[in-house]
């Protein structure tokens, strides 16, 4: 029993003596010093140090890319080409790779072979030069086959060092990644005022506003936008559905850059564009004045203004890359970039059909002074005449007398048929080419204005099938619904 008591008395002993040394390893642990806990951060190799602000010069090299930078104020730019847009960020990239260059382990001190470690014909070098003279040289070569880092070679220093990773993939950019990607063009669709897209496979298309557009006859410049192609003669557009297309084109994204000053084009299918983009547009300015100055209108004191400069974009789309973004280049830049595939198809595949203003020929009335009506040879005429007369207030007006054949005809009448006449549309486009040689048209409407030009408005419908008419108005491109036209035919005879 005694023997027993002994035994446990050891071992409680020995619990206590291991608990006080677990104790005392706890509390050294807790209060050791810094210097202490990076004891084994410091055996790295601290190899070069430099104020990178002080960098003039930047020599680079990596696979076909070899290019020499010089800093003129705070960018950097191509020495031998000043206007080669440079992208500023991967510069500080780089130079934030070189700002201290710590080894994680020297590997050879005097290595036989270089090409052992990739360094007879490195894969990356970056030189920097200092304002003073001084310089770093950093090369880089083999990756470590069996964990992190990349074999390196520092100044004129023969030893061969492990430094981490980020060294060796910090210097690794192309001489596309080097090269600006184009900045993002941004329009206002209200202020694009001229839309031409011409496509090498299928039909162009251009619009133009004009305030003072002759085809528009409504009298309201209802119509101020106008179709030029494809069509082989001018015809006013929807406006609204114009507003719509305009969205289109008010943003050009630019991926990436593909290649600075390519020699062959053929590559990208620019040689011969696929299609080529122009737009002409107002961008607002806005300027204070000297002095402030009252506006007409209101009287409030104005202190500023906006201009609208008169602005151009252009660029030509080529073929698709692996990634089905198209290859483009934008005009006056010497670089080939990608851009979305969708935002492009949005601008060159347009229907000009939609943006039709579908009606044929809608005059305000009161710019009419006859309208000439052929049915199948037979003649009709339908006029007005207009004189100054006054009111019963005295007041000046003019006096419209409405005729028929020569007949005087009630306004009210007049008018019902004017407006049937006028409901004319283009219902649908003709997509294939129609024989009309020798098909005399069914009806013919000519209308005469009385603008400054004496215009003449003329229109056939020449019989195609049960549904449709063709519609001649110098071209035969539309087709006019069957039952509109009988019904114009109805209300004149």
């Amino acid at each position: 029993m005694a023997r027993r008591k002994k035994k446990n008395a050891v071992t409680l002993i020995l619990l206590l003596l291991a608990l006080a040394g677990l104790i005392g390893f706890y509390l050294w642990y807790s209060n050791r010093t810094p210097a202490q806990e990076e004891k084994k951060e410091d055996s790295s190799l601290v190899l070069s140090k430099i104020d990178t602000e002080k960098v003039s010069t930047l020599h680079y090299i990596y696979q076909d890319t070899d290019l020499t930078l010089t800093k003129e104020g705070d960018l950097w730019k191509s020495e031998t080409d000043k206007q080669r847009p440079i992208n500023q960020d991967r510069i500080k990239s780089m130079l934030g790779v070189i700002d201290e260059i710590t080894a994680t382990r020297m590997v050879a001190e005097s290595p036989e072979k270089l090409a052992d470690f990739g360094l007879d014909a490195p894969t990356s070098i970056l030189v920097a030069t200092l304002a003073d003279g001084s310089s770093v040289t950093l090369q880089i070569g083999n990756k470590v086959n069996a964990g992190n880092g990349y074999y390196a070679l520092v100044n004129d220093d023969k030893k061969v060092y492990l430094l981490a990773d980020t060294y060796g993939s910090g210097l690794q950019y192309t001489d596309t990644d080097i090269t600006k990607t184009a900045d993002d063009r941004t329009i206002e669709a209200a202020n694009i005022r001229h839309i031409s897209v011409d496509n090498r496979d299928s039909e162009d298309l251009e619009l133009l506003y004009d305030e003072k557009n002759t085809l528009d006859n409504s009298g309201s410049a209802m119509f101020p936008w106008v179709i030029l192609k494809p069509y082989s003669q001018g015809y006013t557009a929807d406006s609204s559905a114009v507003s719509t297309l305009q969205e289109k084109y008010t943003t050009f994204d630019y991926i990436k850059c593909v290649e600075y000053q390519p020699k062959d084009l053929s590559k990208y299918g620019l040689d011969k564009p696929m299609s080529i983009i122009s737009l002409d547009y107002l961008e607002a300015r806005t300027e204070k004045l000297d002095k402030p100055e009252k506006n007409p209108d209101t009287g409030e004191e104005v202190t500023e203004k906006t201009y609208y400069d008169p602005k151009s974009y252009k660029i030509e789309v080529g073929n698709l890359d692996e990634s089905n973004n198209y290859y483009a280049m934008i005009d006056g830049d010497n670089s080939v970039y990608t851009i979305d595939k969708d935002a492009i198809d949005n601008m060159i595949q347009v229907d000009a059909f939609t943006l039709l203003n579908k009606f044929v020929a809608i005059p305000n009335i009161d710019m009419v002074d006859k309208i000439d009506i052929n049915i199948d040879g037979t003649a009709y005429t339908m006029s007005m005449e207009r004189t100054n007369d006054k009111n019963d207030k005295g007041e000046a007006e003019v006096k419209t007398n409405y005729f028929y054949n020569g007949k005087a005809v009630e306004e009210e009448v007049f008018k019902d048929v004017y407006q049937i006449m006028i409901a004319a549309k283009y219902d649908a486009p003709i997509k294939e080419a129609v024989a009309t040689d020798g098909v005399a048209p069914h009806l013919t409407i000519t209308f005469h204005l009385h603008d400054e030009n004496k215009t003449t408005l003329t229109t056939s419908y020449l019989p195609y099938d049960d549904s449709f008419y063709i519609i001649d108005n110098g071209e035969t491109r539309f087709f006019a619904d069957r039952r509109k036209i009988d019904s114009i035919v109805k209300a004149v005879t």
